[in-house]
């Protein structure tokens, strides 16, 4: 089973500078397998094996390493907002993981899109945040993420080292599950790529 790429969905409403909703859904392939709601700020479990792979103390690890980055998402966002007076409620998009390649390297991401007015991604390698649309707040929003290094070397941890193994661990425990849905994706299609009438693709169900 060809390994499929690992994201997570995350959105983010800041209401004013000291409440936020942060929500993320994490995704193997288009299989959901973990989410998280900040109220709680807990990983729930959307699959049967997905929590296998991972020691207990692993998953804490992952929590807590989850939870740094959060505080520091926050905090970052909530000072540059009050410093260029950004008015309140607004919401940040983003989507970031990984590719696992057949030769084992890794390919990871991060897209971030800002107020509907720019979008912003993560170079991993260099560590670094490059804006590619939008005027002078995604710039902004450039500069200061580049000064904060800690938050920058988190991300490119779970970019470049986490999200790779998890990868291998999951594709592994969920090989049933995948085939699955791949094998009712090929069914929901007719010859020449048609999909059969009766609306989108249904959920797989939790086993």
């Amino acid at each position: 089973l060809t390994s499929s790429p690992s994201f997570l969905l995350q959105t983010a409403v800041f209401r004013n500078s000291s409440s936020s909703d942060i929500e993320g859904l994490a995704l193997l392939g288009d299989l959901e397998t973990h989410s998280m709601a900040c109220s709680t700020c807990e990983i729930r479990f959307l699959q049967p094996w997905a929590r296998r792979g991972l020691t207990p103390k692993e998953w804490q690890d992952l929590t807590s390493l989850l939870h740094r980055y959060l505080f520091n998402f926050k905090r970052t966002v909530n000072r540059l907002a009050q410093q260029k007076a950004v008015p309140y409620p607004f919401v940040i998009q983003c989507s970031f993981g990984c590719e696992l390649h057949p030769n084992g390297t890794v390919r990871g991401f991060y897209d971030a899109a800002v107020k509907d007015e720019g979008c912003i991604s993560f170079d991993v390698d260099a560590a670094l945040w490059v804006a590619h649309q939008g005027g002078e707040l995604a710039r902004e929003i450039r500069d200061r993420l580049n000064q904060d290094r800690g938050m920058a070397h988190t991300i490119q941890f779970l970019l470049n080292t986490t999200c790779g193994k998890q990868i291998e661990v999951f594709t592994q425990y969920g090989k049933e599950s995948l085939e699955r849905r791949a094998g009712r994706r090929a069914q929901l299609r007719l010859p020449g790529g048609a999909r059969q009438p009766g609306g989108p693709q249904p959920a797989d169900p939790v086993e």
